[in-house]
């Protein structure tokens, strides 16, 4: 441990370092020449040759712009590695959250996630696996958990496309933003068509593995737009990007309480899809957990393109 310090304070002094070589030289050269030149120490020090004193002159500001070049290009060196690693360590971080190309212009600046709590209008998205406990049951562990897995990268990659934000996972259940951290001027549509194409994925996703003898997976989605707020979540030690609020927990009911297959949609989402999106009216839900029934629709899919 001590080596690597020592190195360390040594590359943080080349301008010392060179000009010590630069003094060292002169010492030598003068010592040198003093069986040749001279018989006093003090004047060969000194270089009573004008010509030798320039020579020495040179030779130490050579030193001093060695020392001081090697200082720059190292401290060059370092903020260049240092600012790979922030960067590598960020790119690692909301590619987890992130679409590739979403997670790469955060990288380079091109979009700003804001550190700290910011109030912001965004759309949740919850699909959860129904029949879940009794999957589990009926199958052993590391089966259940290499079906989720390859259940979620089906899931995920919808969520890329429509370029949203994968908040977490939560057993059986994932959670995904559309607003937060990255805006879109259709972050509702892009939700509600990310749902569908959910559905149509897991279609062909069970046929798969329903041939091979595994089990038929069947969600149920909740949606929800509404005012919220997004930051960094956690201890010193470890944080993530989330979001809390009601509009969140409104989105987690509806998903509770839709049924298999079926996609939920709150009056808020509702009033900014219908344009582009057929559903049937539902009224009002008692999702689960809100005192308050919840007007919600259920998605049937896009609207036919106008003749």
């Amino acid at each position: 441990m001590k080596t690597p310090n020592r190195s360390v304070r040594l590359t943080d002094h080349m301008m010392v370092i060179g000009f010590t070589l630069a003094v060292i030289y002169w010492i030598l050269d003068s010592f040198l020449s003093i069986f040749t030149t001279y018989d006093n120490l003090f004047e060969q020090l000194l270089g009573v040759n004008l010509d030798e004193v320039w020579t020495r002159l040179i030779v130490l500001c050579l030193f001093a712009i060695f020392g001081s070049h090697a200082q720059y290009t190292i401290n060059e060196r370092k903020k260049a590695e240092a600012t790979l690693e922030r960067d590598a360590a960020t790119r690692e971080r909301f590619q987890r959250l992130l679409s590739p190309d979403l997670a790469e212009r955060v990288v380079s600046g091109e979009l700003k996630v804001e550190k700290g709590g910011k109030d912001r209008v965004a759309t949740v998205l919850f699909v959860d696996i129904r029949g879940f406990t009794t999957m589990s049951e009926n199958n052993k562990a590391s089966e259940v958990l290499r079906l989720l897995n390859e259940y979620y990268e089906v899931l995920v990659e919808v969520v890329f496309r429509h370029e949203g934000t994968v908040d977490k996972f939560i057993g059986d259940e994932m959670m995904v933003i559309w607003g937060a951290p990255v805006e879109h001027d259709n972050d509702p549509h892009r939700a509600v068509m990310a749902a569908l194409d959910m559905q149509t994925a897991l279609a062909g996703f069970n046929r798969k593995n329903m041939a091979e003898g595994g089990p038929e997976i069947k969600v149920g989605i909740g949606i929800n737009t509404g005012n919220l707020m997004a930051g960094y979540i956690g201890s010193s030690h470890t944080m993530s990007y989330s979001v809390i609020g009601d509009t969140v927990n409104t989105a987690s009911r509806l998903c509770s309480s839709a049924l298999p297959g079926q996609i939920l949609v709150s009056e808020e989402t509702w009033g900014l899809v219908q344009d582009r999106f057929e559903a049937v009216p539902l009224g009002k839900v008692r999702a689960r957990g809100k005192f308050r029934p919840v007007k919600a629709f259920s998605v049937v899919g896009p609207k036919p393109p106008s003749e």
